[in-house]
């Protein structure tokens, strides 16, 4: 006879959100306090995070800002 289970399954993934700052450690620290779950862009449901040095997380791996060229997303 099957049983009932709850499974807690780690995720992995990215938002992007797209502010107005000075520079680029503001955009980043703006991007935290606006960041909400509609900007959630790309996730996927790993076994683990890391095991040893190995990563299994998909890029990116860390926060990152891109300036636009004319002030209007690209």
């Amino acid at each position: 006879m099957a049983k009932s289970w709850g499974v807690t399954v780690p995720m992995a993934g990215h938002l992007y959100v797209e502010v107005e700052a000075a520079t680029e450690e503001e955009a980043i620290e703006k991007a935290f306090d606006e960041a909400t779950l509609d900007d959630l862009e790309s996730w996927e449901a790993v076994r683990q995070f890391n095991k040893g040095n190995i990563c299994y997380c998909p890029h990116p791996w860390e926060t990152e800002a891109q300036e636009f060229d004319d002030g209007e997303a690209p």
